[in-house]
């Protein structure tokens, strides 16, 4: 019965693509311990959805304003998505680039909360 649910989630709501990337923890040539970003998975059907609206912070600077973004992402269950990894996603000819909160399970999918803070 999941994969019915499955099959039917796949055919009428995952019609974007996403990849995530995370730090992982290596050794460089002279040994020494360094993180660097590594595709953990790529061309992951999804679904990308507003959660809410973003805006700029609207308070005077002599420097950029502050913008926040904040989108949600539905997705199979069997991904591991943790906290803070790098999600790049393919929206409808758009590419947002956004980190990710805590996943939220379902029996059926998962729900991520994406977030980007940026300068403009």
């Amino acid at each position: 019965m999941g994969n019915t649910y499955s099959a039917l989630l796949a055919q009428y709501m995952y019609k974007d693509m996403c990849t995530i990337a995370r730090q992982v923890e290596t050794t460089d040539d002279i040994g020494a311990d360094v993180y660097e970003m590594k595709d953990i998975y790529t061309d992951i059907p999804c679904k990308l959805g507003q959660m809410g609206q973003g805006g700029m912070n609207g308070q005077p600077t002599d420097g950029a304003f502050l913008i926040k973004n904040y989108l949600r992402l539905s997705l199979p269950i069997e991904y591991d998505v943790k906290e803070n990894d790098i999600i790049t996603i393919h929206h409808k000819g758009q590419i947002f680039v956004m980190r990710s909160d805590t996943p939220f399970k379902y029996m059926s999918h998962q729900e991520i909360a994406l977030f980007r803070i940026s300068e403009a």
